[in-house]
């Protein structure tokens, strides 16, 4: 029996795309420029819609992630993965760390989180 086609998660790719672009102070349209897509196919992630393969590969080289990152990884919790995404996106998209202090910093994060995590109360979100 085959096992279903994994979807993008195209929320998730929205969020990142948006914190990127806020981050770096620039419109939809300039980063689609950048990216090297339309800023039609932008605005239909925006809307949910799928993006092909092509264009998910541009996006995700933009962003400096792998396509497997917006494909769901089903033991995170919805709010850690939102917020370590949050943090490798803002990460990547500094020009004043170089990759090592990058990987350093997202390290020093994730642990953080799942100390965090690990140590509250059970009755706190």
């Amino acid at each position: 029996m085959n096992s279903p086609a994994p979807t993008v998660d195209v929320s998730r790719l929205v969020k990142v795309l948006e914190q990127r672009i806020d981050s770096t102070g620039g419109s939809w349209r300039q980063a689609a420029a950048k990216i090297g897509v339309s800023p039609s196919l932008l605005s239909r992630l925006k809307n949910g819609q799928q993006p092909d393969l092509p264009a998910f590969a541009k996006i995700t080289a933009w962003l400096g992630m792998t396509m497997d990152e917006f494909l769901g990884e089903p033991t995170k919790t919805e709010t850690e993965t939102e917020l370590q995404t949050a943090i490798t996106a803002l990460l990547r998209g500094r020009h004043d760390l170089d990759d090592a202090d990058k990987q350093y910093l997202e390290s020093v994060f994730t642990a953080t989180i799942r100390h965090i995590r690990e140590v509250r109360p059970k009755d706190r979100p």
